[in-house]
């Protein structure tokens, strides 16, 4: 096996060998697609891929679809937008709202999260934003937003991005390969994947999948923030604040990466009773989560992967764990992550 790293997230993945890696900064993040040796096709075609879902997605060239929606709340009909649109309208509903991608008129309109300047807005603009899942309208020849709405499709774009790779893939019938998304990552096989601190460049965990076709989701507090580092950019739609309980959400599934890549943002807004009764209903979506404090939770795991704890020093905890559980505890640490700037500047 060889290392490769997905840089400006906590994961790094241990890449199968005769694969060969390609990166390129697409979506805002670093992606690495790593395939046969005989796939070198494959790799550019899905980078190209990627590249028309950016030009749909994209709230950062106001030459995309999305940020001319922003702009005039009115596009003609894209069907990549559309679809991200639509899935984003359903992972509303199943996170009881908690997801909710007319938060840009927080995060883009008052943050500005994703440009080279971000600013504080205050508590009275926090208060005035408008949000409404239900101020998008679309049919088979446009699409329309009302007039204060503002849409951020960051929670969701890098996993549906995966997704459409994996799909183009899998009609190539390609069985091998690891597609990473900065913390959004589809294994074709078995892969190995090691979760980093949120709190240090140290690894806490290396995960292992037991299925093909698994889907990994990462969200984390402490990567992108405005001018304090109080202010990042994962915000509770329900309240226009920041969510505080959770530090890092990871998530693992053999369902689509857009659905976890959503549901992670919004466990990461969620209190802790309510994130736990999420995942406790969610029996297919493994979970690991590191919270304020630096403690570990973990639970519906057996079935998807298999978890070895490196160097912490506390216990991780498995809220669903029952006293007959044959389930180990290893030893875990509390470890803080190095700053990152918006995403325009890695390509610079």
């Amino acid at each position: 096996m060889r290392l490769f790293i997905v840089l400006f997230f906590p994961l790094f993945l241990l890449a199968q060998e005769g694969l060969q890696t390609r990166t390129q900064v697409l979506m805002g993040t670093f992606v690495s697609i790593s395939l046969p040796q005989t796939y070198n096709q494959e790799i550019t075609r899905s980078f190209e891929l990627l590249r028309h879902i950016e030009d749909s997605l994209s709230t950062y060239d106001e030459t995309a679809t999305l940020a001319k929606l922003n702009k005039n709340h009115h596009v003609e009909y894209d069907p990549y937008l559309a679809e991200a649109l639509t899935l984003s309208r359903s992972y509303y509903d199943e996170s009881n709202g908690y997801f909710d991608i007319t938060i840009g008129s927080i995060s883009k309109k008052l943050y500005h999260f994703g440009e080279e300047k971000t600013y504080s807005p205050s508590k009275q603009e926090l208060r005035n934003a408008h949000l409404d899942i239900h101020g998008i309208h679309i049919d088979d020849k446009q699409i329309i937003i009302d007039e204060n709405i503002t849409i951020d499709l960051g929670g969701m774009g890098k996993g549906y991005g995966a997704d459409k790779v994996a799909q183009y893939l899998d009609e190539q019938n390609i069985t091998k390969g690891i597609i990473a998304l900065s913390g959004d990552i589809r294994c074709l096989d078995q892969c190995e994947v090691y979760l980093q601190s949120p709190y240090s460049e140290q690894t806490f965990a290396k995960v292992k999948s037991k299925k093909a076709q698994l889907s990994i989701s990462t969200s984390g507090i402490y990567r992108r923030y405005a001018t304090t580092k109080a202010e990042h950019h994962l915000i509770n739609p329900k309240t226009a604040s920041q969510g505080r309980e959770f530090v890092s959400v990871s998530l693992f599934t053999t369902a689509d990466n857009a659905k976890i890549d959503a549901y992670a943002t919004a466990l990461s807004v969620m209190s802790r009773t309510e994130a736990l009764a999420f995942l406790k209903e969610k029996k297919d979506i493994g979970f690991i989560l590191v919270d304020k404090e630096g403690k570990i939770l973990y639970g519906n795991v057996t079935d998807l992967v298999t978890i070895e704890w490196l160097g912490y020093k506390e216990n991780p905890t498995n809220p669903s764990k029952r006293k007959n559980s044959s389930t180990k505890h290893e030893s875990a640490a509390s470890l803080i992550h190095p700053d990152t700037t918006n995403p325009n500047a890695m390509t610079k």
